[in-house]
């Protein structure tokens, strides 16, 4: 999400430095009535559906910059009558209308009470502005005295239905561009702002307003800002609808809340003695590997798991193993997203296990089983499953699309992922290449894992080294190939070591080795699998009770 944020940012700030900000429309797209910003090139950016459009060509005029003042419309004091705000607060806030015109005038003025420039609002929400600029002040800074509050709303109507509440007593100020530049205005006049112990923001209530409050707050003085949670959807329609008391109150109600803080920040007085007692969950037993469940306690959801070894010595096939113990032992639903291979395979695979049959004897003659018996296994494993129809390299954005339609709408507790390098391998461009993406995929996955409550389990390969995987090498978490976020973020790392040149029953017998468990800490030497040629299974010597 915050990454979402930072691109967001960048592009405002390119589309401020381009083109200055003109009025307010609404949008096509999204049927906003006012969240499109026109700018003087013609460009909008629309901050409720995010859609940025250039311009056709044709330049929005502003009304022209003078320095001497002799564009400024001139107007009259006057009640707003639909707005419930009287000629007395128009008049101290410098809020004209000009009835020949057809408009309404907010006098912006620096702290010296000149004159700097003009926001023309018309029939529509239309706005223009005189001697406008991304730079204004703050609308009311001129009149905003005193150190102990001070309240910044989106508009300036919404301030003036602030100042008016409270008699004129307390400082309010407006962003002069609306909540799209909140950020920026916030930070500009930082040193002004700072001033005040207490910093109240009272934005819209929608989720342009409700954004552009997070990230002002967040530019603001920490510890002093306060954001206010309005019964509608802003200052003026309290007002209007519920009196000034109400408005008062929401205010009060938000200076009296403790200051905003970044999410992710807990005070420890928060948190309860029943957080501190309570009991972790306990991870499903891994059945048929003692040691290896004695050293993990078990696999969880929200980890991420990796499975290594040198090639052919049954990374794929063991996963599937767990998979099917999984889904057999504890009734969980499994997700297959196996690249190397198509789906029916993997679904065959899991019918040979529950039958005790070699996937490669099956797969050769699927005689070996009646059609009854295929039917059995599709129902008590296949049905409860699902798999991803693919061969070959996958896109990123388009893994974790899949991902999460495997958590949220399958509701898969555990997802098979074979292999991490080939999701990158279209994209590889040199070795440093692939250790970026691996760094970026590993950074997703592990952040994945903890959001959507599901459990990984991928399978990495192993670097071309001086030692010889395949004949039985000890393997260690620098032997992962591609970078070093697989042994960082990954929560456990299992590794297999399998002489296959052995003579004899040997190079049948695998070692499991954890290389990482971030749960208890326990690494080295746990169980020996030993393959069965005869149902293709990956054993330990005592029998496997599912």
């Amino acid at each position: 999400m915050r990454k979402v944020g930072a691109i967001r940012a960048i592009r405002l700030k390119k589309l401020r430095e381009r083109s200055p900000h003109v009025r307010h429309e609404p949008c096509p797209g999204c049927g906003s009535r006012d969240n499109l910003s026109r700018r003087a090139d013609g460009s909008s950016y629309c901050f409720g559906c995010l859609e940025w459009k250039p311009g056709d060509g044709n330049p929005v005029e502003m009304e022209k910059t003078v320095k001497d003042g002799s564009d400024f419309i001139h107007g009259v004091y006057a009640a707003l009558e639909n707005r419930k705000l009287t000629r007395e607060t128009c008049e101290a806030w410098g809020y004209q209308v000009n009835h020949e015109r057809g408009c309404q005038i907010a006098n912006y003025r620096d702290t010296k009470g000149e004159l700097v420039a003009q926001k023309v609002r018309r029939a529509g929400k239309k706005f223009s502005c005189v001697n406008g600029s991304k730079d204004m002040p703050l609308y009311g800074m001129w009149r905003a005295g005193g150190d102990l509050s001070v309240v910044i709303t989106e508009g300036e109507i919404d301030a003036m239905s602030v100042s008016q509440a409270f008699r004129h007593k307390y400082a309010v100020v407006s962003l002069p561009n609306g909540a799209g530049d909140a950020a920026y205005s916030c930070q500009l006049h930082y040193e002004w702002l700072s001033r005040f112990k207490k910093i109240v923001l009272m934005f819209d209530q929608d989720e342009p307003g409700r954004k552009a409050a997070e990230q002002a707050a967040a530019v603001l003085p920490m510890g002093r800002v306060h954001i206010a949670v309005l019964p509608r959807k802003d200052a003026n329609e309290i007002l209007v609808h519920d009196g000034s008391a109400a408005l008062v109150d929401a205010f009060w109600k938000a200076a009296n809340a403790p200051p905003w803080r970044p999410d992710g920040i807990i005070d420890g007085s928060e948190i309860t003695v029943d957080d501190l007692q309570q009991e972790q969950s306990p991870g499903y037993e891994l059945v048929g590997t003692p040691e290896l469940q004695e050293m993990l306690m078990g696999l969880r959801k929200n980890e991420l798991t990796l499975i290594t070894a040198g090639s052919g010595i049954g990374k794929s096939t063991w996963a599937r193993q767990l998979a099917y113990m999984l889904q057999q032992s504890h009734g969980l639903k499994i997700g297959n997203v196996f690249l190397e291979e198509q789906y029916r395979k993997t679904a065959k695979a899991y019918v040979a296990l529950h039958h005790s049959v070699p996937l490669s004897k099956l797969r050769a003659d699927r005689s070996l089983l009646t059609r009854e018996q295929f039917a059995e296994a599709k129902a008590a494993v296949i049905d409860h499953m699902c798999f991803y129809n693919h061969f070959g390299s996958l896109e990123q954005a388009n893994l974790f699309a899949k991902l999460r339609y495997m958590a949220t709408v399958q509701k898969c507790d555990f997802i098979i992922l074979d292999h991490i390098s080939i999701v990158t391998s279209g994209m590889e461009s040199s070795s440093e290449g692939e250790r970026k993406d691996i760094d970026i995929l590993m950074t997703k996955l592990s952040s994945f894992v903890q959001e959507v409550d599901v459990g990984i389990i991928a399978i990495v390969h192993l670097k071309r080294t001086d030692k010889s995987f395949n004949e039985g090498g000890k393997i260690s978490l620098n032997d992962l190939r591609g970078s070093a976020a697989l042994e960082q973020l990954s929560f456990n790392v299992i590794a297999l070591e399998r002489d296959q040149q052995a003579e004899g029953d040997t190079r049948d017998q695998s070692i499991i080795r954890v290389l990482k468990c971030r749960e208890t800490g326990d690494t080295g030497m746990a169980d020996t699998l030993i393959y069965n040629r005869n149902t293709g299974w990956l054993n330990t010597p005592l029998p496997i009770t599912l």
